[in-house]
């Protein structure tokens, strides 16, 4: 009897899946097949589906850095030419900045960015109308590359100008992963020198309104934007009196919260 019971279960097992079957396709291997279609890497799927765009998302563990080569000459012969890996998942990016000299005032004017991908010889974006001034000693032209909104996909920004004292204002384009674009920032183009912490996830912009008054603003992210979150004024009355005055956010409004000695 318990013969006769395994020789049924073998019969069945073999109607069931045959020698040589092939398998089902949701249970083949995932062919990785990789192909540049001009915005980064884009994958195969398991046999027998077509493929499907994945949508890329920022690595914020990610700490890239960007590196420029001087134009030929000091005269303005040749643009800077800088590169950068914006992403682990995207190809790197090479940027060209033209620029001249200005004979009056003798300030580097960067005029326009393009940005292609390394291995393509056409730009996939090209920035024109610039006019972006720094002094001919200060390095890149003002050019970084920089993680500013801490999605994990690089920035970049140019100094735009100074102004009062130490200010110092950018022009700022974040990296689009939908678009596959660098997007100017308005908001942030108004913040004068900021400075960004990726372990606090906040924007701190030091400036200086006159030779008796200068402060910190502190800014967060929301919503796609940046938002003042805290701010501190330093009044000077006199050489050696200074009275600090503190102010937060709160209801969506900056309140004053304090005010003492500048430490």
């Amino acid at each position: 009897m318990r013969g006769g019971v395994w020789s049924a279960c073998l019969i069945l097992m073999l109607v069931v899946a045959p020698a040589g079957a092939e398998p089902a396709p949701d249970s083949g291997p995932d062919m990785t097949a990789e192909r540049d279609d001009g915005g980064g890497r884009a994958f195969g799927a398991p046999w027998g589906r077509a493929p499907v765009e994945p949508s890329v998302t920022g690595d914020e563990t990610f700490h890239g850095g960007f590196s420029c080569r001087a134009p030929a000459s000091a005269a303005g012969s040749g643009p800077i030419a800088c590169q950068s890996r914006i992403n682990p998942v995207l190809p790197d990016f090479l940027f060209s900045l033209r620029w001249y000299l200005d004979p009056e005032t003798g300030e580097r004017v960067v005029t326009g960015i393009s940005i292609r991908r390394e291995g393509r010889a056409e730009p996939f974006q090209v920035i024109a109308g610039l006019e972006a001034r720094t002094a001919p000693e200060i390095a890149d032209g003002g050019f970084e590359i920089i993680d500013m909104d801490f999605d994990g996909y690089l920035d970049m920004r140019l100094i735009a100008g100074g102004t009062a004292g130490p200010n110092m204002l950018y022009r700022n384009w974040l990296w689009v992963a939908d678009s596959g674009r660098f997007v100017e920032s308005a908001m942030l183009d108004e913040i004068v020198t900021p400075e960004f912490d990726p372990e606090t996830r906040e924007i701190v912009s030091r400036w200086r309104s006159s030779a008796a008054e200068g402060g910190v603003d502190v800014y967060t992210w929301d919503d796609g934007a940046p938002v003042m979150i805290h701010r501190e004024i330093d009044r000077f009355d006199g050489p050696s009196r200074c009275t600090r005055t503190f102010f937060d956010r709160i209801d969506d409004e900056m309140r004053e919260t304090g005010s003492g000695a500048c430490s």
